[in-house]
């Protein structure tokens, strides 16, 4: 005979693992299939005078202290990068701790040099699979800058 406390316990389990389950089979923007959905989450809608993105592609432009090194490109050539290391470029891209702290982050450009991606990332030039992901998501889904955020 199982106890009644062990039998709850499998019963909350059971129920726990059906609804994870009916979750991640819904398609909803957290199930790991869906992960681009999650980038209208975070997409933003701006531009910056002065940057541009490179030859109307999309675009990464990263901002680091003049210190550290900067690696060598990893970035696939369909992409547009740019490497700054000014003190203006950082504070207007709202990333001001990128020279000031030695804290590199990126913004993420669409075609018409619309930010629509930004963050602080000290292994960027590690992460270009991931940077990858988002820049083709913005070149397969140009945004309407009229409406903010796609």
């Amino acid at each position: 005979m199982v106890p009644p406390g062990v039998r709850l316990v499998l019963g909350v389990q059971v129920v726990a693992t059906v609804l994870v389950g009916g979750w991640f089979a819904t398609g909803n923007a957290s199930a790991p299939d869906e992960g681009l959905q999650q980038l209208d989450v975070l997409s933003l809608s701006e531009q910056v005078e002065g940057v541009q993105a490179r030859s109307g592609r999309p675009t990464m432009v990263v901002v680091t202290c003049p210190s550290l090194p900067v690696e060598a490109r990893r970035l696939d050539e369909a992409y547009g990068l740019v490497v700054s290391t000014d003190d203006a470029v950082a504070r207007a891209l709202a990333l001001p701790l990128a020279t000031a702290e030695c804290q590199p982050g990126y913004v993420l450009l669409d075609g018409d040099s619309v930010i629509r991606y930004r963050t602080y990332d000290p292994g960027w030039s590690r992460h270009s699979f991931e940077q990858e992901v988002l820049l083709q998501h913005l070149l397969d889904h140009p945004a309407d800058h009229n409406d903010g955020p796609s």
